[in-house]
């Protein structure tokens, strides 16, 4: 039965961006092209969000340890 349930909210969901985008007006062939768009640039800008929040917390990783003096000893000593 949740299963069902969560099934019937993807629908649901899938439904929602159809009238948001007018995408339900759309020809088939014209639904293509405009999937052919979006789905690559949601994709590049999942990605760059994933590279962009890592390279921060690192960044943010590193300052606290530096500043709490937790600092990497040097291999030259």
């Amino acid at each position: 039965m949740d299963i069902k349930r969560a099934m019937t909210y993807l629908y649901w969901l899938y439904y929602q961006y159809k009238l948001i985008t007018c995408s339900e007006l759309l020809v088939p062939c014209e639904k293509l092209i405009l999937y052919t768009v979006v789905i690559p640039i949601l994709a590049m800008i999942v990605y760059m969000v994933y590279i962009f929040i890592t390279m921060q917390i690192n960044l943010v990783f590193q300052i606290f340890l530096h500043v709490f003096g937790n600092q990497p000893v040097s291999i030259m000593t």
